[in-house]
């Protein structure tokens, strides 16, 4: 069997993305039915470029890069595969910022990267940062960096996130990051009483901000989770 270069794309997509559902995979554009996505993933799983997921957690079929994926999609994703957890929390997680990159493409975004390519440390009052969102749209004239926030951490450790983006961005480190000298800062969170709490905390920043519920922001809900 040939592996095509659309191939190529979904693999090292489900790399970066840690996982993908099947209706995912269809909304990213990488086939145009259910039959055909279905077929194609089946032939990928048997060269090992791609792995289905067994989870009693979801009611949709989850796909993730198989064994062999470094063969098509590059060694630099190999570390990327090692040791990766597949526990609930994760994969909600996971498909839960996948969800928000499918809803601002929609709203114009014109390319999105991953957290893997946004890691930068740098250097604020002797202390040594580093900053990872979960991903960041590109605009044609702005950045968006994205959390996604399931209401696991805790307020304390959101609050460090926040002053280390504030700081990121004093610093001057945006440009030389990420290609542009500044950007917005979208958070996402699935219930009310969190987003008025991660608010709070916001206003405390001196940081371009937005902060909405899943609902707020047009953008669709993990569902079938237990």
């Amino acid at each position: 069997m040939r592996v095509t270069a659309r191939d190529a794309r979904l693999i090292r997509d489900l790399a970066l993305s840690h996982v993908l559902s099947r209706d995912q995979i269809l909304h990213l554009g990488y086939f145009t039915s259910v039959t055909r996505a279905n077929t194609r993933l089946r032939d990928l799983q048997r060269l090992g470029l791609v792995k289905r997921l067994n989870t009693p957690f979801f009611a949709q079929s989850l796909y993730a890069a198989g064994p062999k994926a470094p063969d098509v999609a590059g060694e630099r994703i190999r570390p990327l595969l090692a040791g990766r957890a597949e526990t609930p929390r994760f994969l909600q997680h996971a498909l839960s910022v996948t969800n928000a990159r499918l809803r601002l493409l929609a709203l114009g975004a014109v390319s999105w990267r991953f957290e893997q390519q946004l890691w930068h440390w740098f250097e604020v009052n002797g202390s040594r940062r580093e900053i990872r969102p979960d991903g960041l749209a590109v605009f044609d004239r702005r950045l968006v960096a994205v959390e996604v926030d399931m209401g696991h951490v805790a307020p304390a450790k959101f609050a460090e996130k926040l002053e280390t983006f504030a700081g990121f961005l004093a610093a001057g480190k945006c440009h030389s990051a990420w290609g542009q000298e500044t950007a917005a800062l979208l958070i996402l969170t699935p219930g009310t009483r969190r987003a008025r709490s991660l608010s709070r905390l916001c206003q405390t920043h001196g940081v371009d901000w937005r902060c909405h519920t899943f609902a707020e922001f047009g953008m669709v809900e993990v569902s079938g989770w237990s």
